[in-house]
């Protein structure tokens, strides 16, 4: 998976009322985690909220002190 995709997958994981499931069914409508943070303002706004996807420089500094203590993220369609 791209570095661009997995650090969209983990902003999209950390976005604050976007669960699991919903999640899931995004990377499933859109094809990626890319497109479905794209789309999210837009999607949300519509729905009367106000969703917006987790900020990336903070989840570039996880990936990054993730793997500064040894560890990785393992992403669905990765094998671990």
């Amino acid at each position: 998976m791209p570095p661009g995709e997995r650090l969209a997958r983990l902003r999209l994981a950390r976005t604050r009322g976007i669960g699991p499931v919903a999640a899931g069914e995004l990377l499933a409508r859109f094809g990626s985690a890319i497109a479905a943070l794209e789309a999210l303002p837009r999607l949300s706004a519509r729905a009367g909220r106000q969703v917006l996807p987790a900020d990336e420089r903070t989840a570039r500094r996880e990936m990054e002190e993730a793997g500064r203590l040894g560890a990785s993220f393992v992403f669905r369609g990765e094998s671990a």
